[in-house]
């Protein structure tokens, strides 16, 4: 009998409304729920990093129904995720490609220097990649990721190459995206 998991970009708990309407925001959501469950069971404490925004301008229609009309970014965010896994901080951008690779464009240079900053410092630090036509999440050790990335001779990962270098994390109902497992087989914890 086979067994089909939830998808993480098709997350049936998830209304797909305006909100997210953002496969990446699908798929962060999946994280999320992941991070809740680690938390539930007192597996780990990892949340999601606030962006930092400055609020210029406000419209209130009525009293009840205040609206943020002007906001920038105040300083540019450093990575998605961070908390403490087995005694050690963890660090980890996560990304998604709709593409059998995964452009570096899509990931600042403060971004990697930031997690090699984080590994420098004895932290758990990685990239956390959905490859949606595979429905495959991968997990690249940063010291792996930055040496592709700082190669100049290349403009992104294939599929298979961050099969090679990382490890994949298993899909399930509960975590959605059961990621810390192979942050243990990859980091050997």
């Amino acid at each position: 009998m086979a067994i089909k998991y939830p998808n993480p970009s098709m997350n049936n708990s998830i209304k797909q409304d305006n909100h997210f309407k953002s496969q990446g925001m699908i798929f962060e959501h999946s994280l999320n729920v992941s991070n809740e469950y680690y938390r539930s069971r007192n597996v780990a404490l990892i949340y999601k990093k606030p962006t930092p925004v400055q609020i210029v301008k406000v419209d209130y229609p009525k009293r009840s129904s205040a609206k943020i009309v002007e906001a920038y970014y105040q300083t540019p965010s450093t990575t998605d995720y961070n908390g403490i896994y087995k005694g050690k901080y963890l660090d980890y951008e996560a990304k998604e490609t709709i593409k059998s690779f995964f452009p570096f464009k899509h990931i600042f240079p403060h971004q990697v220097e930031h997690l090699e900053k984080v590994q420098k410092l004895g932290g758990i630090a990685f990239v956390i990649i959905y490859f949606r036509t595979f429905n495959s999440v991968i997990i690249i050790n940063i010291e792996d990721f930055s040496n592709l990335y700082h190669n100049g001779d290349r403009k992104s990962i294939s599929y298979e190459k961050a099969l090679e270098i990382g490890k994949e994390a298993k899909l399930s109902y509960s975590p959605p995206i059961n990621y810390l497992s192979a942050v243990d087989e990859l980091f050997k914890l």
